[in-house]
């Protein structure tokens, strides 16, 4: 059952525990100016915003911040926080039990926001397509990942609750807008043994009781993708998923953003997953921060990071 978490909180909101790894924050009462009429101005704000978190990011610390900034940006959105833990990718169970989550809450607010505005005209935009409706943001592979879970529990739940509203009868995501943050690139084991090695922190304890783990970690991965030719989920099935329109659904725009001095994601990983993805036929943009580390992008370029997030929104919502 859904309880109330004191922590995190999204400027002194408390976020609603969904579960271990998801929160959820809902705006407060609408501040749109009203129309000539006096009717509320329809929002052009995101109607729920997504954030995929990177591997062991906690809510209360460098999420937070994002959480906060969204609510400055769209005020009216709704924010999705979902987590991860070493464990939920390498669990491709566990994973989508917290997407499934994520997946229900995404359609109830959907369904609700369907029902309010279903005596209103649909926005279009000029070229008649609909204006999207979600924001996601991805970070590293970690949040790439529970992405790729996402787009199977969306599914899966929309088939459960087709019979009951128009707004559920969409298997695949609709309308919205990509923004990914160091991501998605296949992974070598260099890249993945220092990515558990940083999601250790910088205390060097905790690093040196982790490293072992780590080493076995990557061998584990070795036999299981190379020797048993088991589906790598983190550097293949959820790269090659967010390339596949079957699975994306209808994604107006997406954004890559990442930096050449990340030692985590290659940035050359990142350039040819969007160079697929513009064959493909995805709209995309690419942002290159000079020696920007690993999700570090916002931290040091936080004018720049964001006015991309901002245009990024507003000119997809204009497609």
């Amino acid at each position: 059952m859904s309880t109330t978490a004191p922590e995190p909180r999204g400027r002194g909101v408390p976020m609603r525990k969904l579960s271990s790894r998801v929160y959820l924050l809902r705006p407060v009462p609408s501040i749109s100016a009203p129309s000539a009429k006096g009717e509320p101005r329809a929002s052009d704000d995101p109607e729920l915003i997504i954030i995929f978190g990177w591997m062991n990011a906690t809510p209360k610390g460098p999420l937070a911040k994002y959480v906060n900034q969204y609510q400055t940006l769209f005020p009216n959105s709704s924010i999705l926080l979902v987590t991860c833990t070493f464990a939920g990718i390498s669990l491709p169970w566990l994973g989508l039990r917290e997407a499934r989550k994520a997946a229900i809450a995404t359609h109830a607010i959907l369904a609700q926001q369907y029902q309010a505005k279903s005596k209103t005209p649909t926005r279009t935009s000029d070229r008649g397509r609909s204006k999207p409706r979600l924001l996601l943001h991805v970070f590293s592979n970690a949040g790439s990942t529970m992405l790729y879970h996402f787009y199977i529990a969306y599914a899966e739940q929309a088939k459960v609750g087709s019979s009951s509203s128009a707004a559920t009868e969409e298997v695949t995501l609709p309308p919205h807008i990509t923004v990914f943050d160091s991501c998605p690139a296949a992974f070598t084991y260099q890249t993945l043994l220092q990515g558990i090695l940083d999601g250790a922190g910088p205390s060097n304890l905790m690093r040196l009781l982790i490293t072992p783990v780590a080493y076995i970690y990557v061998v584990l991965i070795w036999l299981l993708v190379t020797v048993l030719r088991l589906p790598d989920h983190i550097g293949d099935l959820a790269p090659r998923a967010h390339n596949d329109p079957a699975r994306v659904g209808d994604e107006v725009l997406r954004v890559y953003m990442y930096g050449n001095g990340d030692r985590i994601t290659p940035w050359q990983g990142v350039e040819r997953h969007a160079r697929q993805a513009g064959a493909y036929g995805f709209e995309v943009r690419r942002e290159v921060f000079e020696r920007s580390a690993h999700v570090a992008h916002a931290r040091f370029h936080p004018d720049r990071y964001w006015d991309v997030v901002r245009k990024t929104w507003e000119d997809g919502f204009k497609m």
